[in-house]
């Protein structure tokens, strides 16, 4: 991964334990209902990823958050994470210094669909694995006060499609 690359097309560098995680497992999914999303350019060239997930956030956003000049550099969300439900897990990035970043839950479907949690990625995981939240920050249970918790890296995940798949090669 070319981390320089990714901080100059995001506009912003990343929370050092997401690439910690990154380095250490890839992306990939949490127990078949959660996805760790694999960091691509914000572009919007029909690819899934970061990119997708956060314009897909950004759509909910509320608008009395986002200033006008953070529009053109980094978003004022990031997404790096979603799950079978279409929840979406990112960063408020308000914060010079990423690793001050919090974690905001953008829930699908609800009259009030986001929530702050001031803490890291790996922090926010943990703590939902060992449900110490007043109250699962998700709409499912399956990462809820559960543990341990099964990662599956996406080349794993995908390997029996493309072996099925024709269009893999493509």
């Amino acid at each position: 991964m070319d981390w320089l690359a990714m901080a100059d097309s995001w506009g912003t560098t990343f929370p050092s334990d997401y690439i910690e995680f990154m380095v250490e497992y890839g992306s990939g999914g949490i127990s078949e209902s959660f996805e760790v999303l694999l960091p691509n350019t914000p572009v919007l060239d029909g690819t899934s990823g970061m990119g997708q997930e956060t314009a897909n956030a950004l759509a909910d956003w509320p608008a009395a958050n986002t200033p006008t000049e953070t529009r053109q550099l980094k978003p004022p969300v990031i997404a790096w994470g979603v799950n079978i439900v279409g929840d979406i897990a990112c960063w408020r990035t308000g914060e010079a210094n990423p690793d001050r970043w919090t974690v905001v839950i953008l829930r699908n479907r609800r009259r009030d669909p986001w929530t702050e949690y001031d803490c890291s990625m790996t922090e926010f995981l943990r703590r939902t694995f060992m449900g110490e939240w007043d109250k699962n920050p998700f709409g499912e249970d399956a990462l809820w006060n559960l543990v341990p918790q099964e990662f599956i890296h996406r080349s794993e995940e995908f390997a029996d499609f493309d072996d099925e798949n024709p269009w893999a090669s493509l």
